[in-house]
C-alpha cells in the first residue's frame, strides 16, 4: 500500500491548473476580439471633415418669392466647418416683372454647431444626419439690390439668412442639396425712408463641396528639415 503523502495529494493539482490557465487565457483574449467588432463599425463623427482646413463650395439653383423664381448662385469659403465668407448672386435672366432683376450679396457665415457636437461625442450617425445638423448655417451680409433696369445704382443694404445643406453621399465632400431662407432690405427701407421693402425669399440649391489644405493656421510657421 502507496502512502498518501502530501507531495502525491498536491500532484494533480498542479497537472490541470496549466490546462485551466490555457483556457482562461483563451476566453480572455476572444473576448476583446468580440468587443471589437461593434466599434469597428461606430462613425468617427468627422466624415472627412479633417482631410483640409478649407470648405471650398460652390452652389447654383433658385429662389422662390412673392415675384416668382430667379437664378442664383452661391459660393462659399468655410475654416473647419466653423466660419467663412460668403458671396450670393441673383439674376431673373431678364424679366422684367421682378421687384429685384438682380442682386449681389457679400457677407460672413457662421456654423457654430459642428465643433461642440464633435467636442461632446454627440455625431453617432447617421452620417447625413451629422452633417445636416452641423451645416445649418447663419449667414449676415451686405446686398447690393438693383434697379428695376438691373443697373447696381443703389446704396447697399442688409441681408441676414438662415439655412443648412444635405449631403447627398454622407461625406464632407461632394454634392449636397441647401435650402437658404433669407431676409433683405434696401437701404432706403433701413434709413426708415421707405416701407417698400423686399420680401423673404427661399434658396433651393445643389452644392458641390471640396476639401483643401490651405494651412491657414500655420501659414507663418516654418518646415522643420
Amino acid at each position: 500500500m502507496i502512502p498518501l503523502t502530501p507531495r502525491r495529494l498536491f500532484r494533480p493539482t498542479f497537472r490541470v491548473a496549466p490546462s485551466a490557465l490555457a483556457l482562461a487565457i483563451a476566453l480572455g483574449t476572444s473576448q476583446p476580439a468580440a468587443a471589437d467588432g461593434p466599434a469597428a463599425n461606430l462613425t468617427d463623427g468627422v466624415y472627412g471633415r479633417f482631410d483640409g482646413d478649407l470648405d471650398l463650395s460652390l452652389a447654383g439653383g433658385a429662389t422662390f418669392g412673392s415675384t416668382g423664381p430667379t437664378a442664383a448662385v452661391i459660393g462659399r469659403a468655410i475654416f473647419f466647418q466653423t466660419a467663412g465668407l460668403y458671396t450670393v448672386y441673383t439674376d431673373a435672366l431678364g424679366r422684367s416683372d421682378v421687384a429685384l432683376p438682380r442682386s449681389l450679396g457679400v457677407g460672413v457665415t457662421l456654423r457654430p454647431f459642428f465643433v461642440p457636437r464633435w467636442a461632446l461625442d454627440l455625431e453617432h450617425g447617421p452620417a447625413i444626419l451629422d452633417l445636416t445638423i452641423d451645416a445649418i448655417s447663419f449667414d449676415m451680409g451686405v446686398l447690393w439690390p438693383s434697379n428695376r433696369d438691373g443697373s447696381f445704382t443703389e446704396r447697399p443694404g442688409m441681408e441676414t439668412a438662415l439655412g443648412t445643406e444635405v449631403p447627398l453621399f454622407g461625406k464632407a465632400s461632394g454634392p449636397f442639396l441647401g435650402a437658404r431662407g433669407a431676409l433683405r432690405w434696401r437701404s432706403s427701407e433701413l434709413a426708415g425712408h421707405s416701407d417698400a421693402g423686399l420680401k423673404p425669399v427661399l434658396f433651393v440649391t445643389l452644392a458641390w463641396h471640396a476639401l483643401i489644405d490651405a494651412h491657414i493656421v500655420d501659414v507663418g510657421d516654418r518646415r522643420l528639415r
